[in-house]
């Protein structure tokens, strides 16, 4: 069965799950948390197509197809209409479904004795994997940062993190440790500067498309990925969590204007640009030629870096900053003396008839759907993941002056959202034009994102906390 496919059989089951959860929250009452771990075994036991055990994947999708539809045709008039479930009508599934499960998950092991452990079973029933994801929007997506340090605070800890443009970025920040330090990350935003991290000379392009500002990530925050003069930089496939970063690629021949009309695009005199003050009027004027980007997906191609072994090895920052690379505004390339990756670029130039590499945001603004494609392959181990999409450019009628840009990513977002369990479109942030604040603005953003997310703690907790084993 092809990805596609099995995702439209098992994502009814996991929104069912989803709905007793909350239902579960809002009314402590519905459930004893016995029936809760019953219904949840039987629709975690439902959406199982194959179970990872050392290295190698057991598949039980066919067994399991008789119980697939028995789950859906008991539980689906109860757990997928929109007004809640009452506890009349969930006492007497929990009760039928108790022995059945049992029964269905025995007979399972027993079919599979010699393959399948019944300690990878169960800990594929029970053990939930989190996975963030990160979209763009420059400074607005500063609030990502109180989230993370809110969902640390109860424990919640990602396998796998996914971002586009700063959601990349601030996914490293996530990924350098398994833990999440608040503090640690306002320390490193205190000692940035819009000097220190662009600058407007004109320099070669080779990987990325010229635009008036050069983003100079290494010489920001490189020292905190061993990216110092002369180092190689840190790798994805060495980050501590897991992280794919959203990058789109123009495709050879494609490029709808000559390379420096996107130089030119803010204008003929790039020094004013230097300021975010006065880059906010000139931003407005790139959006003709960034939405001939969006309407032509010829011209365009989808990456995930660090998805496979042919860019898992790539530098993180760089990824990071390719990913940032916004056409006509800001510019991202690989000019230093760095073999390894200029071999792996030229490489993936090549495989892929590239010309050049700008922000992810033109094609994957809010990257659930290629971080749900990497768990179903297997990259967790476990294929039970909660998808969690943080999205801080989402349309909002408070911010005039950039809901067309937000209805642009809003183009490459809404694909994703079905993909993941809860987006959080995040109402109130930062600038856009925020891209290097303050420690009192990034505090700020801290706090907006803690507020905005606390109402889903709650919901969020219960989901990821382990479904006791039923007897």
């Amino acid at each position: 069965m092809r990805l596609s496919e099995r995702f439209h059989v098992t994502r009814p089951l996991e929104e069912m799950e989803c709905a007793l959860v909350r239902a579960a929250v809002a009314d402590p009452g519905l459930v004893t948390p016995l029936e809760e771990a019953i219904l949840r075994t039987a629709l975690g036991l439902a959406r199982i197509y194959r179970v990872r055990h050392e290295g190698r994947d057991v598949g039980v999708g066919a067994a399991l197809e008789p119980w697939r539809a028995e789950v859906m045709r008991r539980m689906g008039p109860v757990l997928r209409r929109k007004a809640p479930p009452r506890r009349d009508e969930l006492v007497p599934l929990a009760r039928d479904f108790r022995d059945a499960t049992r029964r269905e998950r025995d007979a399972l092991l027993a079919r599979h004795a010699h393959r399948l452990p019944r300690e990878a079973l169960l800990r594929e029933l029970t053990h939930k994997a989190l996975v963030v994801v990160a979209g763009g929007g420059g400074g607005s997506g500063y609030v990502y940062l109180g989230a993370l340090s809110l969902l640390e605070e109860h424990g919640l800890r990602p396998a796998l993190l996914a971002g586009t443009s700063m959601g990349a970025i601030l996914s490293l920040f996530r990924s350098r440790h398994a833990h999440f330090d608040q503090a640690d990350v306002v320390n490193i935003i205190r000692g940035l500067s819009w000097r220190k991290l662009f600058r407007v000379v004109s320099t070669e392009n080779r990987y990325g498309l010229p635009a008036a500002l050069r983003l100079y990530l290494r010489a920001g925050i490189g020292r905190y990925f061993n990216s110092g003069p002369g180092e190689p930089g840190t790798r994805l496939s060495a980050l501590q969590v897991p992280t794919l970063v959203a990058v789109s690629g123009i495709r050879r021949g494609m490029l709808p204007h000559p390379v420096e009309f996107y130089e030119q695009l803010l204008g003929p005199s790039p020094l004013s640009l230097a300021n975010p003050v006065a880059l906010a009027g000139r931003v407005q004027g790139t959006l003709a030629a960034l939405s001939e980007l969006f309407n032509r997906p010829e011209v365009m191609v989808k990456l995930h870096l660090g998805l496979d072994a042919e860019t898992r090895e790539f530098d993180a920052l760089d990824a990071a900053g390719f990913s940032s690379a916004l056409p006509g505004v800001i510019h991202y390339d690989v000019l230093r003396e760095d073999l390894r990756m200029r071999e792996l670029l030229d490489g993936l130039f090549e495989s892929r008839q590239l010309f050049r590499l700008v922000d992810g945001g033109l094609t994957d603004n809010l990257p659930v759907k290629a971080a749900w494609r990497a768990v179903q392959k297997g990259s967790l181990g476990t294929r039970n993941a909660f998808f969690l999409a943080l999205n801080g450019f989402s349309m909002k009628l408070t911010t005039p002056l950039w809901l067309p840009l937000q209805r642009l990513a809003e183009l490459t977002a809404a694909p994703n959202r079905p993909y993941a369990h809860l987006v959080k479109d995040f109402r109130r942030t930062l600038s856009p034009l925020e891209l290097v604040p303050s420690v009192e603005q990034a505090n700020e953003a801290l706090q907006l994102g803690r507020r905005q997310l606390a109402e889903e703690m709650p919901f969020l907790v219960r989901m990821m906390a382990p479904v006791p084993v039923v007897p």
